[in-house]
């Protein structure tokens, strides 16, 4: 029982952190739509310039942004890994019980 509840402490903890993580995510993507918006509509409305703040804003927020999918990439399950887990466990029903005794005795 108390493996289960450390188990679902953990579970909780890790929900909350990706929750975090998605908020942080989505705040940098409006943040950084919103500069950029800011900081080039001088562009598109006579009479304005380009506002170097607002575009150092949106700097900040895509590295926010590129910094949080680097650490989402690092955690998703590659493809290559689970064709090779699949592979084995594939190999590992295709065999005898005698080959599965060896295995083990080994």
């Amino acid at each position: 029982m108390n493996e289960q509840q450390k188990a679902s402490k953990v579970t909780k903890s890790d929900t909350n952190r990706r929750a975090a993580e998605m908020l942080i995510f989505l705040v940098a993507s409006a943040v950084g739509i919103y500069s950029l918006g800011q900081g080039l509509s001088g562009l598109f409305e006579a009479g304005q310039g380009i506002h170097l703040i607002w575009l150092a804003v949106t700097g900040v927020a895509f590295l926010v942004l590129f910094a949080q999918m680097g650490r989402v990439k690092d955690t998703w399950p590659r493809r290559r890994d689970l064709i090779a887990q699949q592979a084995v466990n594939e190999a590992a029903i295709e065999q005898s019980p005698a080959q599965v005794e060896e295995r083990e005795v080994r």
